[in-house]
């Protein structure tokens, strides 16, 4: 049987309802990579994300919007941008819970930050007050679809192993990023700038989170596609 992959989903509000939704692309890459999607509602009830992890043998946290500062001990600079504080509860009580039953757990974006905030890690709240020497990681223009600057893979790492290269040019689109990394948590690959692109669980089998974005890519770089692979051959051994 396919493994089923439980997938984060983002809150919008329009014409006064509250909507739960994710791009399609997130879905795609996983039905292509031999999963069955399984979109997740957002709930803070702890009996029922004990059912949501009863139901699916992997996990995918989602990209979106900013992770609340105070998350990791913080309060918000105005760089800052929406905060959904329903969503943050969630996807750090879901990560700490299926990590605590070493659930294959792929992490995008966000979801890479959450994965990070939810182990004891912080966050850069926006990298181009808070480091020096940022360079373009949030293009004006859109850039999603194509490859927008480069990433060095350390080796001895998961994603090394799937990638097979040292070097990968990525999209980018995202103004905060991990700063002080979780323990039990290793960088798997860096920009030229010193921004973390990915990071690992070494204490788990198969915990991996990417600050770019690969399932936009996948279509035009198919090599992106082995990471969502990755994921499923994960949770196909659950």
């Amino acid at each position: 049987m396919k493994p089923i992959i439980g997938v984060t989903v983002d809150k919008t509000i329009s014409d006064g309802y509250d909507y739960e939704r994710i791009n399609e692309c997130n879905l795609k890459a996983l039905r292509l990579s031999g999963a069955i999607p399984l979109m997740l509602p957002i709930t803070g009830e702890d009996e029922l994300i004990d059912e949501y992890l009863k139901i699916v043998d992997g996990l995918y946290f989602s990209g979106g919007n900013d992770i609340s500062p105070l998350l990791f001990g913080e309060d918000p600079i105005k760089e800052v941008r929406d905060i959904d504080y329903c969503r943050d509860e969630f996807e750090t009580k879901l990560f700490k819970k299926a990590a605590a039953k070493n659930m294959p757990i792929l992490g995008i974006c966000r979801g890479a930050q959450v994965m990070n905030v939810s182990a004891g890690g912080s966050l850069y709240q926006d990298i181009y007050v808070q480091k020096d020497g940022t360079s373009g990681h949030m293009p004006k223009f859109e850039s999603a679809r194509y490859a927008h600057h480069s990433v060095k893979i350390m080796k001895d790492t998961i994603l090394y192993d799937i990638l097979q290269t040292e070097e990968i040019n990525v999209n980018s689109y995202h103004h905060q990023a991990v700063r002080d990394l979780a323990e039990g948590f290793k960088v798997s690959a860096l920009s030229k700038d010193g921004i973390i692109e990915a990071i690992e669980s070494a204490n788990h089998s198969f915990i991996v989170g990417v600050q770019w974005h690969p399932e936009i890519l996948v279509e035009k770089y198919p090599v992106f596609l082995k990471i969502f692979e990755a994921l499923v051959n994960a949770a196909s051994k659950k």
